[in-house]
């Protein structure tokens, strides 16, 4: 009985490692992307990334409501609490500053 315990547990591995891989490789086949035809990335205004990033938690705040001292005070405590690339966080920054 032992025995038959033993090489139950081999198959069970073996059939874990074949679905493992039939699920990571598919069919086989490999698609290969079509570089001819990539659109540039558009880049976002700090309007817009304060749209995309702040309403995700939260209402939206209008620019006057604080200062530009206070914003940015704001942007530095957000930016690691939302984990905003440094570029993303000055971009968000200009706009409530421009707009306060």
């Amino acid at each position: 009985m032992r025995e038959f315990k033993w090489v139950l547990s081999i198959v069970r591995f073996v059939f874990a490692i074949c679905i493992g891989m039939a699920l990571t490789y598919g069919s086989g086949s490999v698609v290969l992307a079509d570089t001819q035809n990539v659109k540039p990335v558009k880049k976002l205004d700090g309007e817009q990334l304060y749209a995309i990033n702040c309403s995700r938690c939260h209402s939206e705040r209008y620019p006057t409501e604080r200062t530009d001292a206070q914003w940015k005070t704001i942007l530095m405590h957000m930016q690691v609490r939302a984990n905003l690339p440094p570029e993303q966080a000055r971009k968000i920054l200009e706009y409530m500053k421009d707009n306060n």
